[in-house]
C-alpha cells in the first residue's frame, strides 16, 4: 500500500513543535547579541538569547532546602519504604508550600529544555546490521562503513533524531508525517505514516521504530472508570499539564509501516538514550488532578480559607495525584493503564526538591513497548548517558515566595547543579545510584562525560542571562566526581577558566578535556584529566571567535564549528576550524574556514553535523541573511556546505547543496540534517530529501514529501 494512501492515519496531537522549534534554535544561542560589519542585528540570535533567557529563567523557578546555600542532594537519595509512607512525604510538602492559589507557586510546570538537549562521532556498530523489510536475507550494511548513524556524544549510545537509516531505507518524520524512503535504487517513497502529535523525534532498532513526543491536553484514550487525576483528569493549572506520547511502528515491511502500540505518560519528554535495543526515556512530571479553591474575593480572610481548604484537598489526595499514570493502547483499541512508578521504585532527596517527578523509563524495542520505570522527586533538564550509566542533571528548586531580593540575587549569582545518576548496564532494568552537585551552570550534555567511573562536570558559576548584575566575575570549572556510597562526591576540580567569560562549548575524550569560553575572543583550554584529583589546565589556545562546537576527527585534530569575531567580540559569521591538539600543552590552529553572515544549526544542535570519516568529509547546514550594497539586493543563502578535511591541505570546499531557489521563499528548504548512504550525501529539509554525489555534491536525486 503506497504512502498516498496511508497519510492521514492519525497516530498521536501537539503545540510542542510550535514551541519547541524555535526554541531548540535558541538553546545555543550564545549571549553576545552583537552587529555584523553591514550594521544589521542579528535579530535571530537576539530571539534566540531572549528566549532562552525566559526558558531558563522558568526553570530557575522550578521546586531545595529554601535559602539553605547548600545543595539539597548533599546526603544523596532516600527510598520510600511504602506507598503510605510517599503520600504521607508529599502531603506534608504540599501542605507547607500550598498558597491560597494552590501549588503553582512551588512549581512552575512545564519548561521546554530539551534535549539540549542536546553528542560525538557516528555510533560504532558491532559488526553487520541484518536489515528487514522485504530484502533479500544476504542484504546487509555495516554503520560507519556503508552508511552514516547519528552524530552523538559516546560511541555505542544512540541518540533520538528526526531522521534515521539502516543503510536501505531512510526514515525520516518531517510536516507531521514519518517518512519511509528506499535508497537501495532510485530513492523513492516506500509508505508514510501520519503523525498526528505533529512533532517527534524516533529511535531504531531492527523493524521497529518509536517516535517520541510531547502533547498538551487531548488525544488520550477515553477509559470507562478512568480516574479522577492523573492522564484523563483535568487540571486548572497552566492550562494543560503535558503528556509523553511513545509510539511504536513495526517498519519489517517498509512498504506497509503499521502503527502496534502507543504508550500515553504523564510529563513531557525529556530526553533518550539507546544502547543496543534498549531505550532510556526520560520524563519530568509534575502533580495532576487538583481542582484548586481560590479567594472568593478580596481581603485576608479570603486568601485563609482559599489555603486552609486546598490543605484540605491535598489531605484527600491519591497516588494517582503525585506518581504519574500511563495508558497504553493496542492498535485495536485496547489499553491498559496504572501508575507509572512503584512506590518502592521511587526516591526522594534528603531536602525538600519539589513535588515533580524525574521519571527513567525502560524499554526494549525488541519486545515493544511495556513501562517500566524508576522516579525521583526532583526536576531534570539535561541528559548525558555512557555505555553503562546514565546522568541527568538540573538546577536547585527554589520555592522563589520565601526569599529576599538578596536571597534572590545570590541564588542566581552562584547555583549548584544536581546531578542523579541511574546505572543502565543491565539491559533489562534502570537503578538509581548515586546523586551529588557541582557550583554553577552546565552549558549541554557535553559538558558531562563518564571515563574510568568518574564523571567529569564543566560548569561556569555565573548564569549567562544574569548579565553580571552582582560583584561576581564570572569562571569556569571542571570538577570530577566519583561513586561513594549512594553520593557524587567531589574529588577533583580546576578552576579559573575563562574569568568574565562564559562556556561555549565542551568536549571530553579520553583523560584530556577541551573547554571554550569567550566574550571578546576565544581561549580553547586543554586540562588535563590523567589524574582525576588533581586535574590541571595543560594549555591554552587564544583566538577571535568561538567555536560552539567540538569534534574529535582523529590523529590529534579536533574540529570547532562557531563564528569568526572582530577584537570587539562582534561576531562576524560561521566558522570552521581544524586545531592541532596532539600536544595538549601547546594547541594550535592548523586551519580556518569562514563563510561572512553565516549561522549553522551545529551551534546548536550537534545531530545536524556530518563527519563522513572514510572520505574525511564534513557536511554541515548552513544560513546567510544580510545585504548586498553593491548590488542593492538581499543576500541569503540557506543550504548545506560540504567541506573535505585533510592535515596537510586544510580546509577545502567541495560544494554546496540548495533544496530551493525561490526567491519569494528562500527559507522554505532550510536543510537541517545529512547523511552517507553508499557513496550519496542525502540532506533532508521540510520539502523533501536531496541525494547529492559524496565527491562532488552535484544533485543525483529528488525525494518530495
Amino acid at each position: 500500500m503506497g504512502g498516498s494512501e496511508r497519510s492521514e492515519r492519525p497516530v498521536g496531537g501537539s503545540l510542542f513543535r510550535v514551541l519547541w522549534e524555535p526554541y531548540r534554535a535558541v538553546r545555543s544561542s550564545q549571549p553576545e547579541m552583537k552587529q555584523n560589519q553591514t550594521g544589521v542585528m542579528t535579530m535571530k540570535r537576539t530571539l534566540a538569547a531572549t528566549f532562552a533567557a525566559f526558558a531558563i529563567l522558568l526553570t530557575a523557578c522550578a521546586p531545595i532546602g529554601v535559602g539553605s546555600g547548600v545543595p539539597a542532594f548533599a546526603g544523596g537519595l532516600v527510598a520510600f519504604d511504602a506507598c503510605e509512607d510517599y503520600l504521607t512525604h508529599v502531603k506534608t510538602e504540599a501542605k507547607r508550600i500550598v498558597t491560597p492559589y494552590g501549588l503553582e507557586n512551588g512549581w512552575y510546570g512545564p519548561v521546554w529544555l530539551g534535549n539540549d538537549v542536546m553528542f560525538i562521532e557516528e555510533m560504532a556498530a558491532d559488526g553487520a546490521v541484518p536489515i528487514s523489510g522485504g530484502l533479500d536475507s544476504g542484504t546487509r550494511r555495516q554503520a560507519g562503513v556503508d552508511y552514516s548513524t547519528t552524530n552523538v556524544q559516546e560511541a555505542g549510545v544512540d541518540e533520538p533524531d528526526v531522521i534515521k537509516t539502516n543503510g536501505n531505507f531512510i526514515y525520516a518524520i518531517s510536516n507531521s508525517t514519518l517518512y519511509v524512503i528506499d535508497v537501495t535504487g532510485e530513492p523513492t517513497i516506500a509508505d508514510s505514516l501520519r503523525l498526528e502529535n505533529g512533532w517527534g523525534e524516533i529511535l531504531l532498532a531492527g523493524d521497529r521504530i518509536i517516535v517520541l513526543s510531547t502533547q498538551y491536553g487531548g488525544g488520550v484514550p477515553d477509559i470507562l472508570g478512568f480516574p479522577e487525576a492523573g492522564i484523563a483528569a483535568p487540571t486548572d493549572y497552566y492550562y494543560n499539564t503535558p503528556i509523553s506520547v511513545l509510539t511504536e511502528i513495526d517498519v519489517g515491511d517498509p512498504t506497509d509501516i503499521s502503527l502496534v502500540r502507543t504508550l500515553y505518560l504523564d510529563g513531557g519528554y525529556l530526553s533518550a538514550r539507546m544502547s543496543g535495543d534498549v531505550a532510556r526515556i526520560v520524563v519530568r512530571a509534575y502533580p495532576t488532578g487538583f481542582q484548586w479553591q481560590y479567594p472568593e474575593g478580596g481581603g485576608l480572610l479570603a486568601e485563609i480559607k482559599a489555603k486552609n481548604a486546598n490543605r484540605d484537598i491535598i489531605d484527600a489526595s491519591t497516588l494517582e495525584n503525585w506518581i504519574p499514570y500511563y495508558v497504553l493502547e493496542e492498535a485495536d483499541g485496547s489499553t491498559s493503564d496504572g501508575l507509572l512508578v512503584d512506590c518502592e521504585d521511587a526516591y526522594r532527596p534528603q531536602e525538600f526538591a519539589g513535588l515533580g517527578m524525574l521519571t527513567v523509563v525502560t524499554v526494549d524495542l525488541s519486545e515493544g513497548l511495556k513501562p517500566d520505570a524508576v522516579g525521583v522527586l526532583a526536576e531534570g533538564d539535561t541528559v548525558y548517558a555512557s555505555p553503562d550509566s546514565l546522568y541527568v542533571a538540573s538546577r536547585q528548586w527554589v520555592d522563589w515566595n520565601e526569599l529576599s531580593e538578596a536571597e534572590i540575587e545570590a541564588r542566581f549569582s552562584g547555583e549548584y547543579t544536581e546531578i542523579h545518576k541511574f546505572d543502565i548496564s543491565d539491559p533489562s532494568t534502570t537503578v538509581y545510584r548515586a546523586t551529588g552537585s557541582v557550583d554553577g551552570f552546565l552549558l549541554n550534555q557535553f559538558s558531562m562525560s563518564e571515563h574510568d567511573g568518574y564523571l567529569r562536570v564543566a560548569t561556569t558559576n555565573q548564569a549567562p542571562w544574569w548579565g553580571g548584575r552582582n560583584d561576581q566575575t564570572s569562571e569556569s570549572f571542571v570538577t570530577v566526581l566519583a561513586e561513594t556510597g549512594g553520593e557524587l562526591e567531589v574529588v577533583g576540580e580546576v578552576g579559573g577558566l575563562g574569568k568574565g567569560e562564559q562556556i561555549f562549548s565542551v568536549r571530553f575524550m579520553g583523560d584530556v578535556g577541551y573547554v571554550v569560553t569567550f566574550r571578546q575572543t576565544d581561549p580553547l583550554y586543554t586540562i588535563d584529566l590523567s589524574d582525576p584529583t588533581n586535574p590541571v589546565v595543560a594549555g591554552e589556545l587564544k583566538i577571535l571567535g568561538y567555536s560552539a562546537y567540538l569534534h574529535p576527527l582523529g590523529d590529534g585534530m579536533l574540529l570547532g564549528v562557531g563564528q569568526d569575531a572582530t577584537e570587539e567580540g562582534w561576531t562576524l559569521g560561521t566558522q570552521v576550524s581544524v586545531f592541532d591538539v596532539s600536544d595538549p600543552a601547546n594547541p594550535t590552529r592548523m586551519h580556518q574556514y569562514t563563510m561572512k553572515g553565516g549561522h549553522s544549526d551545529v551551534e546548536f544542535d550537534h545531530r545536524a553535523f556530518l563527519y563522513w570519516e572514510p572520505t574525511a568529509t564534513a557536511v554541515l547546514p548552513v544560513q546567510r541573511w544580510g545585504w548586498d550594497e553593491r548590488n542593492g539586493k538581499d543576500d541569503y543563502f540557506s543550504g548545506a556546505i560540504g567541506l573535505e578535511l585533510d592535515r596537510d591541505r586544510g580546509i577545502q570546499e567541495i560544494g554546496t547543496i540548495v533544496h530551493t531557489d525561490s526567491i519569494d521563499n528562500p527559507w522554505a528548504g532550510q536543510i537541517h540534517r545529512s547523511l552517507v548512504v553508499g557513496d550519496t550525501v542525502f540532506t533532508m529539509s521540510e520539502l523533501g530529501i536531496a541525494g547529492s554525489d559524496l565527491t562532488t555534491l552535484d544533485e543525483t536525486s529528488w525525494v518530495g514529501f
